[in-house]
């Protein structure tokens, strides 16, 4: 082939071809069915899974015979034919010189495009200079008539002296009104822009225009409803008993019940007659002058302003305009008004949402979990399900990561979430990391490296938000690595900054992601991030977080399958501290704890899944259990078997879980049963309501085997 014309570049594995695919173009592949790895039929497919290569034309080269090979399975994956060995060579220059020849036809087509296109481009640039040519001898022509007027306004001007000084007296008071209208203007697009109500301010506007133009009267309408009755919502210069006859109007009732309709201006004056017969309003209030104008905004109706004098008068196109000006900024107040509010009631029912959706994607969680924990406890003999119910255990720990994650998200954006700074060592916070992501790493056999400073390093920051920092970073790390890879985490001090940092050789950022990246709901690669499950808000929660510590955190990368590293930096404090070692203090109280003797336990829940799981996990650990499905028998029961603990349901039916906690506590026989909230709802405020309503611990679905036997210990150690 090689006086075809064609540059043939040879691979000799299918993973070498689709590496050499990734770096250039190709008209034709000649692929080998028999291969090592990966054969020809795998090869082809993931050609064709990709867009650049998935229209490239592919003939199979087999030493199978006709009748030996799959020969529809090769059409199937886009073959254009199949050659057989040993190869006929004009067969083979036949046909490639076919594909080529195809190839550099597409190719020349292509380039006749491009050249058109320059063609078309030269053109319009001519025809753009043209233009500006013309254009620019038309404003000479312009310029050269100002010119000839201008001499001829300095001939004339000795004899329009007298005139000048006649009008300057009107033209210095024309425009001491100009200005006035124009702060008019100014100072009403003022008010209703600072205004958080536009309604209210209707009266004020109608006071300074009333008072620059002189006039009486002054009707503000608005509609609710689109095309529905109007409203009088602010007015002056009329009577009691005249404004609630005027109070509310029909659709086409009225001077602004017909300006509403028609979506046009109604004037009536001492220069002009009315648009039409003219309507009750004028002779009832007893003006001889009146100018009713259409609040309207995005081709809707929100009202009408209308203003008066009893005085007879002709209103001049200025104050015509100047009104029409005040009412078109009322318009835009008023939509803008609108629009506010339904922003905020957008983002209210976002923020309802987003609890109701932690709460019912929680509650199905919680059964699943505790089914789990039964399991374990129940089959430790048998391998095959203790693996697969650690599986299904990793997915409900995944599930309920998102949750938190999207609710962190929603609390960050919306300010609702408050630090809470001690001073802990840099080896604590790690540790803690760490052992968060561990089972990730594990489960994808990554090699992790850990590199801090010597010295002790004292850190003012929330422990438990920066943990969740670090923990995101090795995380993100460990899902877009491939299993087998390389993490590394590293800290230095420079400066007065911590600049930790976490590197890895997974699958890299492109370069326009190395800003993306930290955005809501960014994914580096969606299809391989569905394949490892995400939402794209772990990056996200570590720059908001970050910030809100002072500090900075930036991507960088070599580009696509050379890794990537994230650093974080953080300001030091100024002063040493003691330090608070929260993994060490959980190890001690731990070490010091009492063990849990089997306590009596009421569990209310309406759920009958959560009820009856967590009843079987609850029995497995030797307790004594009672259940309850409403909040009345729950309160029953307390009062009358004196529980030492009670497990109960934030949304029971009939009493929920607060009003359970108040009326235990009410009672002397409640005083010495625990209380311990159970809910979908996570949030710092549900936890501050449920301990406000008597509750002693709080614990958000799905409750993990380990965070319940904590609870229980911290409440009846000394059972």
């Amino acid at each position: 082939m090689e006086d075809l014309g064609a540059n043939v570049v040879a691979a000799s594995s299918g993973d070498e071809a689709l590496r050499l695919l990734l770096e250039r173009d190709f008209a034709l592949i000649l692929l080998d069915v028999q291969m090592p790895g990966m054969d020809g039929y795998e090869t082809a497919t993931l050609i064709r899974m990709r867009e650049r290569t998935r229209h490239i034309p592919i003939i199979f080269i087999t030493a199978f015979n006709r009748s030996e090979v799959n020969v529809s399975r090769g059409y199937e994956l886009g073959a254009v034919d199949y050659l057989f060995k040993p190869i006929v060579p004009e067969v083979l220059r036949t046909k490639v010189g076919v594909f080529l020849e195809l190839h550099r036809k597409k190719e020349e087509v292509r380039r006749q495009a491009e050249l058109l296109r320059q063609a078309e481009t030269r053109e319009h640039e001519r025809q753009l200079a043209e233009a500006r040519a013309h254009y620019e001898r038309s404003l000479l022509q312009q310029e050269m008539e100002r010119e000839r007027k201008v001499s001829e306004a300095l001939e004339q001007r000795a004899q329009e002296l007298a005139r000048l000084v006649q009008e300057k007296e009107q033209a210095q008071s024309a425009l001491h009104e100009s200005n006035a209208r124009l702060r008019l203007l100014a100072d009403t697009a003022s008010r209703l822009l600072k205004g958080t109500d536009g309604r209210p301010l209707l009266d004020s506007v109608h006071q300074h225009i009333s008072e620059h133009l002189g006039l009486e009267v002054c009707l503000g309408y608005l509609s609710r409803e689109g095309n529905g009755p109007l409203e009088l919502t602010a007015h002056s210069g009329i009577s009691p008993t005249m404004r609630e006859r005027l109070e509310r109007l029909e659709p086409g009732q009225g001077v602004a019940g017909k300006v509403a309709t028609e979506q046009r201006r109604w004037v009536l004056d001492a220069g002009a007659a009315a648009n039409g017969p003219a309507p009750d309003a004028a002779p009832e209030l007893g003006l001889a002058a009146l100018a009713c104008y259409p609040l309207i905004s995005q081709g809707r109706v929100l009202g009408t302003l209308a203003f008066g004098t009893r005085t007879m008068r002709t209103f001049t196109e200025d104050e015509l305009s100047l009104m029409q000006g005040v009412c078109d900024q009322v318009a835009v107040a008023m939509e803008r008004e609108r629009l506010i509010g339904a922003l905020r009631e957008a983002d209210r029912r976002k923020d309802e949402f987003l609890a109701m959706l932690a709460h019912e994607l929680r509650n199905p969680l919680a059964p699943v979990r505790s089914a789990l924990e039964v399991f374990r406890m129940r089959m430790k003999q048998d391998d095959v399900l203790q693996r697969t119910i650690a599986s299904a255990d990793r997915q409900v720990a995944h599930m309920t990561r998102l949750v938190d994650d999207l609710l962190d998200v929603s609390r960050i954006t919306r300010g609702k979430v408050e630090l809470k700074p001690v001073s802990v060592t840099l080896t604590d916070l790690v540790e803690g990391a760490v052992q968060a992501c561990e089972p990730i790493i594990s489960q994808r056999h990554h090699e992790l490296s850990v590199s801090l400073p010597s010295e002790t390093v004292m850190l003012n920051v929330d422990p438990t938000r920066m943990t969740q920092v670090v923990a995101n970073l090795l995380h993100n790390a460990a899902k877009y690595t491939p299993s087998g890879g390389r993490i590394h985490l590293n800290a230095e001090r420079q400066g007065n900054e911590l600049v930790l940092s976490v590197r890895d050789n997974g699958i890299g950022l492109r370069p326009d992601m190395l800003h993306r990246v930290f955005d809501l709901f960014v994914q580096v690669d969606p299809g391989s991030d569905r394949a490892q499950g995400g939402l794209g808000l772990g990056l996200t929660l570590v720059r908001r977080l970050v910030e809100m510590h002072g500090g900075h955190v930036s991507a960088r990368s070599e580009g696509l399958s050379k890794g990537s590293e994230f650093t974080v930096r953080l300001p030091l404090p100024a002063g040493p501290a003691p330090a608070l070692a929260i993994p060490h203090m959980v190890k001690a109280a731990a070490a010091t704890a009492h063990k849990l003797q089997p306590l009596h336990i009421l569990l209310v829940e309406d759920n009958p899944d959560i009820r009856e799981t967590l009843r079987d996990l609850l029995e497995l650990h030797g307790h004594r259990v009672e259940e309850a499905s409403d909040g009345r028998s729950a309160v029953a029961l307390v009062l009358s078997q004196r529980p030492q603990v009670a497990l109960v349901d934030i949304g029971l039916p009939e009493l929920d879980g607060y009003k359970v906690a108040e009326l235990v506590r009410a009672s002397a026989g409640g005083s010495d049963t625990r209380l311990v909230a159970l809910t979908g709802y996570g949030h710092p405020e549900d936890r501050k309501r449920a301990l406000e309503a008597g509750f002693d611990a709080h614990l958000v679905k799905p409750v993990s085997s380990d965070d319940l036997s904590q609870v229980l210990k911290k409440l009846c150690t000394a059972a």
